[in-house]
Protein backbone atom coordinates (compact mmCIF):
# COMPACT_ATOMS: atom_id res chain seq x y z
CA UNK A 1 0.00 0.00 0.00
CA UNK A 2 2.83 2.41 0.84
CA UNK A 3 4.45 1.76 -2.53
CA UNK A 4 1.17 2.57 -4.32
CA UNK A 5 0.84 5.84 -2.40
CA UNK A 6 4.40 6.81 -3.29
CA UNK A 7 3.72 6.17 -6.99
CA UNK A 8 0.51 8.25 -6.86
CA UNK A 9 2.30 11.13 -5.12
CA UNK A 10 5.13 11.07 -7.68
CA UNK A 11 2.59 11.11 -10.51
CA UNK A 12 0.69 14.14 -9.21
CA UNK A 13 3.86 16.07 -8.40
CA UNK A 14 5.10 15.38 -11.92
CA UNK A 15 1.78 16.28 -13.56
CA UNK A 16 1.10 19.56 -11.78
CA UNK A 17 4.76 20.56 -11.87
CA UNK A 18 5.00 20.37 -15.65
CA UNK A 19 5.77 23.78 -17.16
CA UNK A 20 4.33 23.30 -20.61
CA UNK A 21 2.58 20.84 -22.84
CA UNK A 22 3.91 22.47 -25.99
CA UNK A 23 7.51 21.26 -25.61
CA UNK A 24 7.04 18.40 -28.04
CA UNK A 25 10.00 16.87 -29.82
CA UNK A 26 11.42 13.46 -30.68
CA UNK A 27 14.73 11.82 -29.88
CA UNK A 28 16.38 8.93 -31.69
CA UNK A 29 19.47 7.14 -30.45
CA UNK A 30 20.91 4.06 -28.84
CA UNK A 31 21.75 2.32 -25.58
CA UNK A 32 24.97 0.40 -25.08
CA UNK A 33 25.78 -1.58 -21.99
CA UNK A 34 25.19 -4.91 -20.36
CA UNK A 35 22.53 -7.51 -19.57
CA UNK A 36 22.11 -10.17 -16.89
CA UNK A 37 19.44 -12.45 -15.50
CA UNK A 38 18.02 -13.52 -12.12
CA UNK A 39 16.31 -16.87 -11.67
CA UNK A 40 16.92 -20.43 -10.49
CA UNK A 41 20.65 -20.36 -11.31
CA UNK A 42 21.10 -16.85 -9.91
CA UNK A 43 18.45 -16.02 -7.32
CA UNK A 44 20.16 -13.09 -5.55
CA UNK A 45 23.15 -11.51 -7.32
CA UNK A 46 22.57 -8.41 -9.47
CA UNK A 47 24.94 -7.96 -12.41
CA UNK A 48 26.11 -11.55 -12.06
CA UNK A 49 27.82 -12.86 -15.23
CA UNK A 50 27.02 -9.68 -17.24
CA UNK A 51 26.98 -9.88 -21.03
CA UNK A 52 27.16 -7.21 -23.79
CA UNK A 53 23.84 -5.63 -24.76
CA UNK A 54 22.52 -2.73 -26.79
CA UNK A 55 19.65 -1.38 -28.78
CA UNK A 56 17.74 1.50 -30.35
CA UNK A 57 15.64 4.13 -28.57
CA UNK A 58 12.95 6.45 -29.93
CA UNK A 59 11.49 9.02 -27.54
CA UNK A 60 8.48 11.29 -28.01
CA UNK A 61 8.56 14.13 -25.48
CA UNK A 62 4.97 15.20 -24.78
CA UNK A 63 6.11 17.79 -22.26
CA UNK A 64 8.99 18.60 -19.95
CA UNK A 65 7.89 15.75 -17.67
CA UNK A 66 6.28 13.03 -19.78
CA UNK A 67 7.90 10.94 -22.49
CA UNK A 68 6.70 7.97 -24.54
CA UNK A 69 9.42 5.68 -25.84
CA UNK A 70 9.96 2.66 -28.02
CA UNK A 71 12.90 0.31 -27.39
CA UNK A 72 14.37 -2.43 -29.54
CA UNK A 73 16.96 -4.27 -27.46
CA UNK A 74 19.19 -7.30 -27.83
CA UNK A 75 21.48 -8.93 -25.29
CA UNK A 76 22.69 -12.22 -23.88
CA UNK A 77 22.18 -13.72 -20.46
CA UNK A 78 23.82 -16.71 -18.82
CA UNK A 79 23.88 -18.60 -15.57
CA UNK A 80 26.06 -21.28 -14.03
CA UNK A 81 25.71 -23.18 -10.76
CA UNK A 82 29.50 -23.40 -10.63
CA UNK A 83 29.58 -19.61 -10.23
CA UNK A 84 26.62 -18.90 -7.95
CA UNK A 85 26.39 -22.23 -6.06
CA UNK A 86 22.65 -21.58 -5.94
CA UNK A 87 21.95 -25.29 -5.42
CA UNK A 88 24.61 -27.70 -4.26
CA UNK A 89 25.36 -30.70 -6.49
CA UNK A 90 23.17 -29.55 -9.41
CA UNK A 91 25.83 -28.17 -11.81
CA UNK A 92 23.46 -26.74 -14.41
CA UNK A 93 24.37 -23.91 -16.80
CA UNK A 94 22.87 -22.11 -19.80
CA UNK A 95 23.18 -19.21 -22.22
CA UNK A 96 20.29 -17.35 -23.80
CA UNK A 97 19.93 -14.50 -26.29
CA UNK A 98 17.14 -12.01 -25.65
CA UNK A 99 15.56 -9.84 -28.34
CA UNK A 100 13.00 -7.37 -26.99
CA UNK A 101 10.57 -4.78 -28.35
CA UNK A 102 8.83 -2.62 -25.76
CA UNK A 103 6.74 0.53 -25.36
CA UNK A 104 7.32 2.57 -22.23
CA UNK A 105 6.30 5.73 -20.37
CA UNK A 106 9.13 7.82 -18.95
CA UNK A 107 8.48 10.34 -16.15
CA UNK A 108 11.07 13.02 -15.42
CA UNK A 109 11.40 14.03 -11.77
CA UNK A 110 12.53 17.52 -12.83
CA UNK A 111 11.45 19.66 -15.77
CA UNK A 112 13.68 18.77 -18.70
CA UNK A 113 14.08 20.26 -22.18
CA UNK A 114 16.93 19.41 -24.52
CA UNK A 115 19.02 22.53 -25.12
CA UNK A 116 17.89 24.42 -22.04
CA UNK A 117 20.60 25.70 -19.69
CA UNK A 118 18.09 25.93 -16.85
CA UNK A 119 16.42 22.51 -17.21
CA UNK A 120 19.08 20.35 -18.80
CA UNK A 121 19.25 17.56 -16.18
CA UNK A 122 16.74 15.17 -14.64
CA UNK A 123 16.45 11.74 -13.02
CA UNK A 124 13.55 9.67 -14.36
CA UNK A 125 11.64 6.44 -13.91
CA UNK A 126 10.08 4.29 -16.63
CA UNK A 127 7.67 1.39 -17.00
CA UNK A 128 5.82 -0.26 -19.84
CA UNK A 129 5.00 -3.46 -21.68
CA UNK A 130 7.12 -5.51 -24.05
CA UNK A 131 7.54 -8.79 -25.88
CA UNK A 132 10.73 -10.77 -26.25
CA UNK A 133 12.10 -13.90 -27.87
CA UNK A 134 14.61 -16.23 -26.24
CA UNK A 135 16.09 -19.72 -26.52
CA UNK A 136 18.11 -21.25 -23.66
CA UNK A 137 21.05 -23.35 -24.83
CA UNK A 138 23.88 -25.41 -23.37
CA UNK A 139 26.95 -27.22 -24.72
CA UNK A 140 27.66 -30.93 -24.43
CA UNK A 141 30.69 -32.59 -26.05
CA UNK A 142 31.39 -29.44 -28.04
CA UNK A 143 27.87 -29.30 -29.53
CA UNK A 144 25.39 -26.54 -28.64
CA UNK A 145 21.87 -27.81 -27.94
CA UNK A 146 18.54 -26.02 -27.66
CA UNK A 147 17.39 -27.02 -24.18
CA UNK A 148 13.72 -26.63 -25.01
CA UNK A 149 13.99 -29.22 -27.79
CA UNK A 150 15.54 -31.69 -25.34
CA UNK A 151 12.56 -31.38 -22.93
CA UNK A 152 14.94 -31.50 -19.97
CA UNK A 153 12.11 -31.61 -17.43
CA UNK A 154 10.14 -34.31 -19.22
CA UNK A 155 7.65 -32.08 -21.01
CA UNK A 156 5.28 -34.35 -22.92
CA UNK A 157 7.11 -37.50 -21.83
CA UNK A 158 5.58 -40.72 -20.48
CA UNK A 159 6.65 -39.56 -17.02
CA UNK A 160 5.01 -36.13 -17.29
CA UNK A 161 2.58 -36.28 -20.25
CA UNK A 162 0.65 -33.23 -19.02
CA UNK A 163 3.72 -31.05 -18.49
CA UNK A 164 3.63 -28.55 -21.35
CA UNK A 165 6.59 -27.10 -23.21
CA UNK A 166 7.29 -23.41 -22.75
CA UNK A 167 7.04 -20.71 -25.40
CA UNK A 168 10.11 -18.97 -26.80
CA UNK A 169 8.10 -15.76 -27.23
CA UNK A 170 6.93 -14.09 -24.04
CA UNK A 171 5.60 -10.85 -22.57
CA UNK A 172 7.54 -8.74 -20.10
CA UNK A 173 7.05 -5.64 -17.95
CA UNK A 174 10.04 -3.27 -18.17
CA UNK A 175 10.64 -0.89 -15.25
CA UNK A 176 13.60 1.06 -13.97
CA UNK A 177 15.26 4.42 -13.49
CA UNK A 178 17.87 6.64 -15.07
CA UNK A 179 19.35 10.10 -15.41
CA UNK A 180 19.64 12.32 -18.48
CA UNK A 181 21.68 15.41 -19.34
CA UNK A 182 21.39 17.75 -22.32
CA UNK A 183 24.87 18.28 -23.77
CA UNK A 184 23.65 21.01 -26.15
CA UNK A 185 20.58 21.89 -28.19
CA UNK A 186 20.55 18.49 -29.93
CA UNK A 187 22.40 15.77 -28.02
CA UNK A 188 21.25 14.12 -24.78
CA UNK A 189 23.35 11.65 -22.82
CA UNK A 190 22.15 9.47 -19.96
CA UNK A 191 22.47 6.28 -17.96
CA UNK A 192 19.74 3.86 -16.96
CA UNK A 193 19.11 0.50 -15.36
CA UNK A 194 15.95 -1.43 -16.10
CA UNK A 195 14.62 -4.79 -14.98
CA UNK A 196 12.17 -6.96 -16.90
CA UNK A 197 9.58 -8.95 -15.02
CA UNK A 198 8.71 -11.95 -17.18
CA UNK A 199 5.89 -14.47 -17.03
CA UNK A 200 8.06 -17.52 -17.58
CA UNK A 201 10.32 -19.53 -15.30
CA UNK A 202 12.27 -20.96 -18.23
CA UNK A 203 14.80 -18.31 -19.27
CA UNK A 204 17.28 -20.78 -17.79
CA UNK A 205 15.32 -23.96 -18.74
CA UNK A 206 15.00 -24.73 -15.01
CA UNK A 207 11.73 -24.72 -13.09
CA UNK A 208 10.32 -27.97 -11.74
CA UNK A 209 11.59 -31.52 -11.18
CA UNK A 210 13.94 -34.11 -12.64
CA UNK A 211 12.37 -36.80 -14.80
CA UNK A 212 15.30 -39.13 -15.52
CA UNK A 213 16.17 -41.87 -13.06
CA UNK A 214 19.85 -41.87 -12.04
CA UNK A 215 19.86 -45.67 -12.02
CA UNK A 216 19.50 -45.47 -15.81
CA UNK A 217 22.16 -42.80 -16.31
CA UNK A 218 23.44 -42.53 -19.87
CA UNK A 219 26.50 -40.30 -20.25
CA UNK A 220 26.14 -40.40 -24.05
CA UNK A 221 22.57 -39.04 -24.06
CA UNK A 222 22.72 -35.24 -24.37
CA UNK A 223 19.17 -34.86 -23.03
CA UNK A 224 20.06 -36.87 -19.92
CA UNK A 225 23.35 -35.11 -19.24
CA UNK A 226 22.03 -31.59 -19.80
CA UNK A 227 19.02 -32.36 -17.64
CA UNK A 228 21.12 -33.79 -14.80
CA UNK A 229 24.88 -33.23 -15.28
CA UNK A 230 25.74 -34.88 -11.95
CA UNK A 231 23.60 -37.95 -12.79
CA UNK A 232 22.61 -38.50 -9.19
CA UNK A 233 18.97 -37.41 -9.04
CA UNK A 234 15.78 -39.43 -9.37
CA UNK A 235 12.37 -38.78 -10.88
CA UNK A 236 10.42 -36.15 -8.94
CA UNK A 237 13.39 -34.63 -7.12
CA UNK A 238 13.36 -30.85 -7.14
CA UNK A 239 15.35 -29.23 -9.96
CA UNK A 240 14.12 -25.61 -9.73
CA UNK A 241 11.59 -23.40 -7.95
CA UNK A 242 8.38 -22.90 -9.97
CA UNK A 243 6.96 -20.33 -7.53
CA UNK A 244 8.89 -17.41 -9.03
CA UNK A 245 9.26 -16.19 -12.61
CA UNK A 246 12.64 -15.16 -14.02
CA UNK A 247 13.87 -11.60 -14.51
CA UNK A 248 16.37 -10.13 -16.92
CA UNK A 249 17.95 -6.68 -17.09
CA UNK A 250 19.41 -4.11 -19.47
CA UNK A 251 21.66 -1.35 -18.15
CA UNK A 252 23.91 1.11 -19.91
CA UNK A 253 24.62 4.52 -21.39
CA UNK A 254 22.13 6.25 -23.69
CA UNK A 255 22.87 8.81 -26.39
CA UNK A 256 20.01 10.39 -28.33
CA UNK A 257 19.56 13.17 -30.89
CA UNK A 258 16.71 15.68 -30.70
CA UNK A 259 14.39 16.21 -33.67
CA UNK A 260 11.94 19.14 -33.51
CA UNK A 261 8.39 18.24 -34.51
CA UNK A 262 6.38 21.28 -33.34
CA UNK A 263 5.74 24.12 -35.77
CA UNK A 264 8.22 26.98 -35.83
CA UNK A 265 5.99 29.52 -34.03
CA UNK A 266 5.13 27.22 -31.14
CA UNK A 267 8.78 26.24 -30.81
CA UNK A 268 9.87 29.91 -30.66
CA UNK A 269 7.16 30.72 -28.11
CA UNK A 270 8.32 27.88 -25.88
CA UNK A 271 12.00 28.69 -26.30
CA UNK A 272 11.37 32.29 -25.20
CA UNK A 273 10.68 31.00 -21.69
CA UNK A 274 14.04 29.20 -21.54
CA UNK A 275 17.67 30.08 -21.87
CA UNK A 276 19.32 28.14 -24.67
CA UNK A 277 22.89 27.66 -25.70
Amino acid sequence: MKKILVIIIIFFISFFGSKSLSAQYMEVGALGGTSFYMGDLNPKLVFNMPQPAGGLIVRYNFSTRYVARLNVMIGSIKGDDATTQAVENRNLNFTNQIMEVSAQIEINFLTFFAGSKKDRFSPYIFFGLGAFSHEPKAIYNGVEYSLKELNTEGQGSLVYPDRKTYSLTQLCIPFGAGIKYSLNSRWIVGAEWGMRKTFTDYLDDVSQTYYFDSSNADEFDAAFVLSDPTMNHDVGMQRGDPQFSDFYSFAGITLTYKINITNEKRCRDFQNSYKFE
